[in-house]
């Protein structure tokens, strides 16, 4: 009897150390996963200048685990930088506060910040916008009021890109 209990108890430590596939422990580590990784572009007229919109997906299915989203442009020496490596010198939480918009203000990466958690919470297909490029989900607009049409662009691009 003793032996059966040692046998049983063997077989019990065995399988929970190692039955099954090395993919059934990585889902459980979470080291496996389904993820894919696009990216997308799009242009947009600001100005008198085209900027290149670019955006970055991970997807796990259909659901949003990573978005990046930026602009290039050129700044006043004509070299190519992007709104998110200017942050706040780009200039724009003055004149957010000034229309009243967002409280307070929000420059431009503060905004693009709000748009990818948005995004990465409620995904990119309900996102309506009016003929001025800009949301017009009242959700969107207390983060994010500026024209996003290039960066919803960029995003589904990104997002049909996934490999």
């Amino acid at each position: 009897m003793k032996k059966l209990a040692c046998l049983f108890a063997a077989a019990v430590l065995l399988a929970g150390c190692g039955g099954g596939s090395g993919d059934d422990a990585n889902k459980d580590n979470n080291t496996t996963t389904s993820t894919v990784t696009g990216e997308g572009t799009a242009t947009n007229e600001s100005n008198g200048e085209t900027l290149k919109t670019t955006a970055k997906v991970t997807m796990d299915g259909d659901k949003f685990t990573n978005v990046e989203i930026d602009e290039t442009y050129k700044d006043k020496d004509g070299n190519d930088t992007t709104k998110k490596a200017l942050g706040a010198d780009y200039g724009m939480k003055e004149t957010s506060a000034s229309i009243g918009q967002i409280e307070g203000g929000a420059e431009w990466f503060e905004q693009i910040e709000f748009l990818e958690n948005y995004i990465k919470e409620n995904g990119v297909d309900g996102i309506e916008l009016n003929d001025e490029g800009k949301a017009t989900n009242e959700d969107v607009l207390t983060g994010c009021t500026i024209n996003i049409k290039p960066y919803i662009e960029a995003v589904k691009a990104a997002k049909d890109n996934a490999k």
